[in-house]
């Protein structure tokens, strides 16, 4: 194994320097070698010029050339990448860049020739820009060429080449595991076309795995030549768009096989005046062509959201009565900023049957109103993590059976809007019984007139803290040891040191007050104390007596008087 090591970002003269374009850097003189080229760049504003043979030119038979975390800037005789026979490997680790073309332009050609494998290794980053002045695809491969985009490796491709691949029988392209391939036909300055194909002959093969994506732009004319097929096993999406305007198949079909049965749904969208859907939930085979989405500028076959964990729990205690809900666990997980969470929480099931997942089911749900039983509705949106950013209470609620509706709306696909199906829970909100009420009224007898709310030692306060509304049945009243004991209460005042009173619950609001009385020592009867649910205005009542006495400062008044109230509390029906 060699290694040909720079510091990081060491400029290297290119022998394009003085004009010689057909020299190489480096070259091999043996067979079963591994070359890494590490931590080098190419390029600057001294040396600007490079060779069209490469910075390795392989002439040899099963070299693996390895390129990591290379800086690649060149003007002209920018072919980074040659070979001269079909048993070698092009492998990127790493971080690299690569721009060729990026001023006039001239003895340069592809971005690789003649590699048979093109690996890009797992967890990789490789973003090329290729307007390179001669020849006419960006891969000139052998027969049967690989491209294969490892697991969580991206690969970014901006080029003005009319064909992604030129020659061979076949180009394959593998995207594993969350790998990302996106290719971009641009119009160039260099290398000027509006040519935009895949490939020019032979046939184009390409796999995508769980969590791929793969995104083909034209920027020229949609995508001629060979027809790819295309094979998909759960990947995130396959996009082909167009900037121009025009449709990106041109005269392409696509041909799709969905290789997995993994339960998610891919739907095929396509943008023509708006968002359009061509098929819900893709399986087995389908051909697209420009006349299957009307020459719309875009299209996709995407995972639709999918919230695979929903939360909705309900919690109760002094002054609290909520459900909290939350989205656990989504796919893709790739779902973040800008995308948003529907809610709707409703006293009624607003479907019918017990499947929600069928289309009646959940047009039902999404067309639902406050008619047919929606307490509320709206709209969460998520800034950074849908885990955190999802959380959504509703407060104040009675207590009862509730439903509670989810939906995702994710905009992973550029250009698109894609939602996952409504998901449901139902939660029981449990009732809370809980009433602060004093135990003692207290009052001074005044010196002159009726004994009123002023004439008390506070404010007594009954309150309802629980989600449902309460009444007070008043049992029975006793005089407290420390209450003045030579004022009698008395159902009219016919003596000197007597009182005669009613007890008065006053509400906030303009509802009626609630009066006792006569009332004496011992049992009590009349009309209960109601009070709302804490929510509400009317959850408490102030208490106080009012009435006639007969009590003189002659007689040695004022007096302190308090009295003890048994109270019973059931939930008001």
């Amino acid at each position: 194994m060699v290694v040909i090591r720079g510091a990081l970002y060491t400029e290297t003269r290119a022998p394009g320097f003085n004009g010689y374009y057909d020299y190489e850097h480096f070259s091999t003189g043996a067979d079963n070698l591994t070359i890494t080229l590490k931590n080098i760049k190419y390029g600057n504003a001294t040396c600007p010029n490079s060779t069209w043979y490469g910075i390795m030119r392989v002439n040899n038979q099963n070299t693996n050339l390895v390129i990591e975390n290379i800086d690649y800037d060149i003007q002209k005789g920018g072919q980074p990448f040659y070979a001269n026979n079909e048993t070698n490997t092009l492998t990127f680790k790493g971080k690299n860049s690569f721009k060729a073309g990026t001023s006039g332009g001239g003895y340069d050609g592809e971005f690789a020739q003649g590699f048979t494998n093109i690996n890009f290794a797992d967890n990789s980053q490789t973003k090329i820009y290729n307007d390179t002045y001669n020849e006419s695809a960006f891969f000139w491969g052998p027969s049967k060429q690989v491209v294969t985009v490892g697991k969580n490796a991206l690969v970014d491709i901006s080029t003005s080449k009319q064909y992604l691949s030129y020659d061979g029988t076949s180009f394959n392209l593998n995207v594993q595991e969350k790998g990302q391939f996106k290719y971009r036909a641009i119009s160039g300055t260099n290398h000027v076309t509006q040519i935009a194909a895949l490939k020019l002959t032979g046939t184009i093969n390409m796999d995508f795995a769980e969590d791929a994506i793969g995104r083909f732009t034209t920027e020229k004319n949609g995508f001629s030549c060979q027809d790819p097929t295309i094979s998909v096993t759960s990947p995130n999406y396959i996009l082909f768009d167009a900037t121009s305007g025009k449709s990106p198949l041109g005269s392409i079909a696509l041909n799709l096989t969905r290789k997995d049965s993994d339960g998610y749904r891919y739907p095929i969208n396509y943008l023509k005046s708006g968002q359009k859907e061509l098929t819900a939930n893709m399986t087995g085979n389908r051909s697209i062509t420009a006349s299957t989405i009307n020459s719309g500028e875009s299209v996709v076959y995407a995972r639709a959201p999918q919230i695979t964990n929903f939360s909705a729990v309900p919690t109760v205690g002094d002054d609290l009565s909520q459900i909290t809900a939350q989205v656990k666990q989504w796919t893709p997980e790739n779902l973040a900023a800008g995308s948003k969470i529907n809610y709707k929480l409703a006293t009624t099931k607003l479907y019918s049957g017990n499947n929600i997942s069928t289309s009646t089911a959940q047009t039902s749900i999404n067309n639902a109103s406050s008619a047919n039983g929606v307490r509320d509705s709206r709209n969460v949106a998520i800034t950074t993590d849908i885990g955190k950013d999802s959380i959504n209470q509703y407060n104040d609620l009675p207590a009862q059976t509730y439903y509670v509706y989810s939906r995702l709306e994710g905009n992973h696909v550029p250009g698109y809007t894609l939602s996952s199906l409504w998901v449901e829970q139902m939660v029981v909100v449990p009732t809370y019984l809980k009433v602060s009420l004093p135990d003692t009224l207290a009052f001074v007898t005044p010196k002159a007139g009726e004994i009123t709310k002023e004439n008390h030692l506070a404010n007594y306060v009954v309150s309802n803290h629980g989600n449902v509304p309460v009444k007070l049945n008043l049992k029975s009243l006793t005089v407290n040891p420390d209450s003045a004991q030579d004022v009698a209460l008395v159902a009219k005042c016919q003596k000197k040191k007597q009182v005669h009173l009613k007890l008065v619950a006053e509400y906030p609001s303009t509802t009626g007050d609630v009066m006792w009385g006569p009332i004496m020592v011992g049992s009590i009867t009349g009309p209960p104390i109601g009070l709302d649910a804490y929510w509400n205005s009317d959850h408490e009542a102030s208490l106080y007596f009012n009435g006639e006495h007969s009590v003189s400062v002659l007689d040695g008044g004022p007096y302190h008087v308090n009295y003890k109230l048994a109270v019973a509390i059931s939930q008001a029906s």
